[in-house]
């Protein structure tokens, strides 16, 4: 027992003959199964090289026992009269892992060793994410070989995750470089969706453009280059009132608002994620040299901000021609009133309590 924990622990020396991998999961299962029928091919398994014991795997997940007379032909030439399982189980122990996949597929991809060889010791999770190898080396789609070409230039161990996120990220991130930091299934999906409404509302977000940007990223974090993407956006979704078609009122959008905000000396640039989200929406009135706030709600869009250069007050009487102009297009506006006559005397009395007072910026009476 103590040479066998000593051989486990090494760290020198070659696979098969100095060391014990272990196995876990769907593929030590199956091996038990094997081993049970021909006893041999599980102390062969944890000896073996990851080259071998994925191919292995491969041939399994193809479903070489339920085939095993097509496997054993291709493999030895011959099927003997007993028990199948036995049958396989000494063939794999004594084929090389390129012969295994040989014998189980007929026609093996030819970079579908090299991809094997990246999984390493540690077998993929499930049967179904060899197949998803094999499906995808196989298919000769645009799509299905710029994943493949994905794969093959990885220079890092492909795991479960790794190899789902190759299989479905939008074709704008298929480069190693935003696979390896996208990463998980879960984020390349949010990435998916993202990059959908991004496409909508950036006009310049065209494949060639989105790949190239990827790849002048010096590190690449998804977050990022999504927000980075998000401030161009120059075709958001109209706010569905007359003020939509409205040319003396200039709607402001992510890609314009840093040089929006230069020329108002404020700080529009920081609201972008309200103006994508549709919670708000912005816009420049020049013939009355102010800057308006729109806010979403329940039944439609409400004034709630107008602006003067670096925030300074409104003059007198342009809140009133704000209304009158931006009322018949659909926008609901109500200026703030002063106290009714009867309570004008103790207006101001409780000066300590201002901040819980109802306010529209900009907008005082």
């Amino acid at each position: 027992m103590s040479i066998l924990s000593e051989r486990m622990t090494c760290q020198h020396g070659l696979p098969g003959r100095d060391w014990y991998h272990p196995l876990s999961g769907w593929l030590v299962v199956e091996v038990m199964r094997l081993d049970e029928a021909a006893p041999g091919i599980l102390r062969h398994a944890t000896k073996a090289a990851p080259a071998w014991r994925n191919a292995v795997a491969t041939a399994l997940a193809m479903g070489i026992r339920e085939r095993s007379e097509n496997f054993l032909l291709r493999a030895n030439g011959r099927v003997e009269d007993r028990d199948p399982d036995a049958q396989v189980s000494e063939v794999l122990v004594s084929m090389r892992p390129s012969d295994i996949l040989d014998a189980a597929l007929g026609e093996v991809p030819p970079s579908l060793l090299g991809t094997l060889k990246k999984i390493g010791a540690t077998p993929l999770n499930t049967p179904a994410a060899y197949v998803r190898i094999i499906e995808l080396l196989h298919s000769d789609t645009l799509d299905a070989r710029a994943r493949c070409k994905v794969l093959e230039q990885l220079n890092e161990r492909l795991d479960d995750e790794l190899l789902q996120t190759v299989s479905i990220i939008d074709p704008a991130c298929l480069t190693p470089a935003a696979v390896l930091a996208i990463r998980t299934a879960s984020e390349a999906h949010k990435v998916n969706v993202r990059l959908a409404v991004i496409r909508e509302i950036c006009s310049t977000a065209t494949d060639d453009a989105l790949r190239q940007s990827i790849e002048n990223a010096r590190h690449l974090r998804p977050g990022l280059w999504i927000r980075s993407w998000l401030g161009r956006a120059d075709r958001l979704p109209p706010l569905g009132i007359p003020l939509d078609v409205e040319p003396s009122v200039r709607r402001i959008v992510p890609a314009t608002a840093h040089k929006a905000g230069q020329k108002w000396q404020n700080c529009l640039a920081g609201h972008v994620n309200a103006m994508i989200s549709g919670a708000a929406a912005y816009f420049e009135i020049d013939d009355l040299n102010v800057l308006v706030v729109l806010t979403r709600v329940d039944d439609g869009w409400l004034l709630t901000g107008i602006h003067a250069r670096a925030n300074l007050p409104v003059h007198r009487g342009v809140p009133e021609r704000v209304k009158e102009k931006l009322g018949p297009l659909g926008v609901r506006v109500f200026l703030p009133a002063g106290p009714p006559a009867a309570l004008e005397a103790v207006a101001g009395a409780f000066h300590g309590v201002d901040d819980l007072d109802f306010t529209l910026e900009g907008m005082g009476p």
